[in-house]
């Protein structure tokens, strides 16, 4: 295999999750300037995909992938999109309250999922402090998934 066709194989993308029976996706999609991967209420029907067809919905789910929206295999730049998602600005904590109000109020969670495929004997990257410190006051659970291509 060329290092060109194991580059190929690389892939790093985030995944910011709002789930919960009482979630409304419209309410995180006025707070958050970006349009979801996927959003849907408790019992709407969505379309899952080609084999998976259409189904309805056991829970409220606003969810992004950050695949097509950050061009890169870097880990870290797509932890900084969504920082930046987050805190538009440093210190601005006006989303991060209006996230935590709705996640209050509808009984929700938040969901990070950090992705991250490399090259074989390459070292997983590491999850930042201060991203996690970012999202800790939306309490959101962190879940990586590494593994070498």
């Amino acid at each position: 295999m060329t290092k060109t066709e194991a580059k190929a194989d690389r892939k790093a993308f985030v995944t910011l999750r709002f789930a919960g029976d009482d979630l409304d996706p419209r309410d995180i999609s006025a707070i958050l300037p970006v349009t979801p991967t996927r959003a849907h209420c408790k019992g709407e029907e969505f379309f899952a995909g080609e084999h998976a067809g259409t189904l309805r919905g056991r829970t409220g789910i606003w969810f992004l992938a950050t695949d097509r929206l950050v061009d890169s295999d870097d880990l870290a730049d797509h932890l900084a999109f969504v920082q930046n998602l987050l805190y538009p600005t440093a210190g601005d904590t006006r989303r991060i309250m209006k996230l935590c109000d709705v996640l209050g109020r509808t009984h929700s969670r938040a969901h990070v999922t950090c992705f991250w495929h490399g090259d074989p004997g390459e070292t997983a990257p590491p999850i930042p402090a201060e991203f996690r410190s970012a999202i800790e006051q939306l309490a959101a659970d962190i879940e990586t998934d590494f593994r070498e291509c």
